[in-house]
């Protein structure tokens, strides 16, 4: 018994050490490559950060999207309906960074600073994204948004 014990601490410290893992750079380019262009404007470099059939979970209808160019239509769209314009995504250090040889998954806190009918407003949030490794380097698989 001690010694499943034992087993259990020490497989809780690999996970927490994995978790507290200094990001690696490959792995965020194509997340701060996503994010900056957005920021930028240049929609066609932030979906080459994406695979084709990029999963994405985001707050607005209909909440889920096979693709990036699916969700960026309809946030295009939900922007317009709601009064949005200059939005501006601040990413945050990593909280989980998990890699392996093909596949990674962050956790990345972010602000989102915008005007709502013309007035400031401000989103904690948090996107967690999985990766995949090709042959031109690492793409997002899907992304969730959640506000935090």
């Amino acid at each position: 018994m001690i010694k499943l014990i034992a087993l259990a601490f020490a497989l809780v410290a690999a996970s927490s050490a994995a978790r507290a893992a200094a990001p690696d750079p490959a792995v965020m380019a194509p997340i701060h490559q996503f994010v900056d262009s957005l920021n930028a404007g240049d929609a066609r470099k932030a979906a080459e950060a994406h695979m084709p059939n990029a999963s994405i979970i985001d707050e607005f209808p209909p909440h889920r999207w096979g693709s990036f160019d699916g969700w960026l239509q309809d946030f295009i769209a939900d922007t317009k309906k709601s009064g949005t314009s200059d939005v501006h995504v601040a990413l945050s250090a990593p909280t989980t960074s998990t890699v392996g040889a093909a596949e990674a998954y962050e956790v990345v806190p972010n602000v989102i600073t915008a005007k709502h009918n013309g007035k400031k407003a401000t989103e904690r949030g948090i996107f967690t994204f999985a990766l995949t490794k090709t042959a031109s380097g690492w793409r997002i698989a899907s992304w969730a948004w959640a506000k935090q």
